[in-house]
């Protein structure tokens, strides 16, 4: 056996969110051979997180007994370590995180199948959790507990309930009451018309012995979830195929119906089978299309089929043969005469039969370009609208939500108002599955979301696109307070695998309770026609014209968007205001009927604000055609009971541009006294406040250090480090 003694540790510095913070053990005496060792770390189990070990700065394998659940009793962790011939006469250094309350660190050679058995026998069982958070308002609160169903196989269903031995209960002990799995179609249909479910249901009964229910996201549009028998042996199996090189990938394209019939059974047998499992499950979402399993076309990342990669990347994926088949019987039917089109586009096609898929960047005729990305955003549409009636036909009670991911970008195809306007006929949710560790990157790539899901009665959850630090943790609970969601999810070591995540999210995840619809009197218009029509709009995250200025005018005031469609679906008067943030140089494009809509608005008693910046910008709103007769109404003073507001700002700095908005939305005397009271409360940048309908403001601070904060009325109030108060 070798003993250990604790080293002095680095000074305390403060917050640190991107190094942990570990406890470094010397051994006593130098290490006499190679091979595997075993690493037996003794505690008392305190608050979650997760335990992890590393010995001369290389990592171990967490065997059993590495997770803290706050049952407050002696338990015991093991790892395993192997030794290389270079450790060998030295004295082994172990470096431990995520176990605070250490009484005991030892290791011996060789794989302890004894000290094995006695750290699995001292796991938590179901009555020995606590769970710490009873909310008066349920909600789903859902995890990822070790069910690894994306990557592993079904003979591997031991390991997966061996590792659920050690998440469920940190989880559960976290206050979740669900747990999320990835429901593949080649895990359960691995022979033609044989539906095997016995992975998932062994999954369900582990979660459901801590009362944490199911809810699983449904895969069968992705490559790597494809049964061998349909792949290889179908006949007419055609995935996507890009514009941009001519490659097919695995992906099952969605232009061509060959995979409908097989698709549509798994989701009704999937839907006829847990629906009688309601009381053990919340329900599912959808993962129709695309590399991930979302609502989308292939992007990013590589899952293949049979874990191969693939051709794969943010592009557009409209080759195949039944893509120009379907673009140009959807043309035909919106022009009627092939001479109408001609006109439209600027082309010389004798008959539809020629009219062909194309990259939208080699065109310069815009009504060209935005005719073929609105066909293949609502394309995308209709297949998860599909998927989701499919689902329901067999599901007639439990949630359904879609997966919304990307943050907007016409190539993804991901329309995020007409995806949450969907899910309306079948009573179902959405949920954003693109947060991140920035609060203002959030709320700019899940706002739309979020202002759909009110505006059509839609329930809205929320879903991080990776790891994240506590900020992550808190500006995504934050974001789901001041939106009133129904669903919160996260991947387990989102929380307990940062430091402060377990304790901040304790402290603050009972305001659960005060989640609440946000009071908005404000609209930014969603630039969904200039998305379409110019890449500088949103498609470059980084360079995005728009997030340039969402960003800035968040830290004023909270407001919702709202897009083309939801102007058209009469969505204006729930706002005393509309923001037009324009800054696209060749001019900022909206849709004609759009632009009617929001004038007849505005003649009954509406508020525009569009900054006109002195640049060689083209000023001003248009039609996709160049029409600016709205724009120059109001230029005129025609403006009916309603103002239009066009302030003549420079361009830059951005926050002068800004700061004219937020001049003009102070002035204003119909803003709400809540909404006023947002606008003036007095904070450092990095502090964001929300005015609520139920009365109260919510301020996150996103910073690593205390705030104050002061009130118009002269309240005034302190915050600690990323914190949430309502007042």
């Amino acid at each position: 056996m070798y003993a250990f003694s604790k080293l002095e540790t680095a000074r305390d510095e403060g917050i640190s969110l991107y190094k942990r913070r570990d406890v470094r053990f010397e051994a006593e005496k130098p290490l006499e051979a190679a091979g595997e060792y075993t690493i037996a770390v003794e505690f008392i189990d305190g608050i979650a997180e997760n335990g992890s070990v590393t010995v001369n700065g290389r990592g171990t394998e967490a065997v059993a007994g590495w997770t803290m659940c706050n049952t407050g009793r002696k338990r015991l962790g093991v790892y395993i370590w192997s030794a290389k011939e270079e450790d060998v006469g030295k004295k082994a250094v172990l470096g431990i995180r995520g176990v605070p309350t250490l009484t005991s660190v030892n290791m011996v050679p060789g794989r302890d199948g004894e000290l094995i058995a006695r750290a699995k026998a001292l796991r938590v069982k179901p009555e020995d959790v606590k769970c710490p958070l009873e909310l008066k308002r349920p909600m789903q609160l859902v995890a990822t507990v070790g069910d690894h169903s994306f990557s592993c196989y079904r003979d591997e269903l031991p390991d997966t309930l061996d590792r659920m031995a050690e998440l469920v209960p940190k989880m559960r002990s976290l206050g979740f009451n669900g747990i999320e799995s990835y429901v593949r179609w080649d895990m359960v249909e691995y022979e033609k018309d044989v539906f095997d479910w016995s992975y998932y249901d062994a999954v369900i009964e582990r979660g459901a012995q801590f009362g944490m229910k199911w809810f699983p996201l449904v895969i069968g549009g992705s490559a790597y979830a494809l049964p061998e028998w349909y792949r290889e042996t179908t006949e007419g199996f055609e995935g996507f195929v890009c514009l941009e090189h001519g490659i097919e990938n695995n992906c099952p394209t969605i232009f061509n119906e060959q995979q409908t019939p097989y698709v549509s059974r798994y989701l009704h047998e999937f839907g006829r089978h847990y629906n009688s499992m309601g009381d053990k499950v919340f329900g599912c979402r959808l993962g129709p299309s695309g590399n991930y399993g979302e609502s989308q076309y292939p992007a990013g990342g590589n899952w293949g089929y049979k874990r191969r990669k693939e051709h794969m990347h943010i592009g557009w994926w409209a080759n195949d043969r039944m893509a120009h088949v379907k673009f140009a019987a959807a043309m035909e039917k919106k022009y009627g005469e092939i001479e109408k089109l001609n006109a439209a586009w600027g082309d010389s096609f004798k008959d539809f039969s020629e009219v062909k898929t194309f990259l939208p960047v080699m065109t310069d005729n815009r009504r060209k370009r935005k005719d073929f990305v609105d066909w293949y955003m609502d394309e995308m549409t209709d297949w998860c609208n599909r998927w989701a009636v499919w689902v329901r036909e067999e599901m007639p009670d439990l949630d359904i939500y879609q997966s919304a991911g990307g943050w907007g970008y016409t190539e993804c195809g991901t329309d995020f108002t007409d995806q949450t306007r969907g899910m309306i006929p079948v009573k179902g949710g959405i949920r954003a599955t693109n947060e991140d560790e920035s609060y203002e990157l959030n709320f700019a790539i899940t706002r739309m979301l979020s202002s759909a899901a009110r505006f059509y009665g839609v329930k809205f959850g929320s879903e991080p696109a990776g790891f994240g630090t506590v900020r992550s943790v808190m500006n995504r609970l934050y974001n789901i307070i001041i939106n009133n969601g129904s669903h919160l999810f996260y991947y387990y070591p989102n929380i307990t695998d940062s430091e402060l995540g377990s304790e901040r999210w304790l402290k603050y995840s009972p305001l659960l309770d005060e989640r609440c619809e946000p009071l908005i009197d404000v609209a930014v218009l969603y630039p969904d026609t200039q998305s379409k029509i110019s890449d500088g709009c949103i498609r470059y995250l980084e360079g995005s014209s728009f997030f340039s200025q969402v960003c800035p005018m968040r830290r004023k005031l909270d407001y919702d968007f709202c897009s083309e469609r939801m102007v058209l679906d009469g969505a204006l008067p729930r706002y005393k205001v509309l923001v037009i943030l324009g800054r696209n140089h060749d001019g900022d494009f909206i849709e004609g009927e759009v632009l009617e809509k929001i004038d007849a608005w505005v003649k009954n008693g509406g508020i525009v604000i569009c900054p006109v910046l002195q640049s060689n910008n083209v000023r001003g709103p248009m039609t996709v055609e160049g029409d600016q007769s709205v724009y120059q109404r109001w230029a005129a003073g025609d403006v009916g009971k309603g103002q239009v507001f066009l302030p003549d700002v420079m361009r830059e700095p951005l926050e002068d541009y800004i700061d004219a908005v937020g001049e003009i939305l102070g002035s204003l005397d119909c803003l709400d006294p809540m909404t006023k009271k947002m606008l003036s409360s007095e904070h450092p940048r990095g502090v964001y406040a929300s005015a609520l309908k139920s009365g109260k403001l919510c301020f996150y601070n996103d910073l690593l250090k205390d705030v104050k904060v002061r009130l118009s009325d002269g309240t005034e109030f302190e915050m600690e480090p990323v914190s949430i108060k309502l007042v």
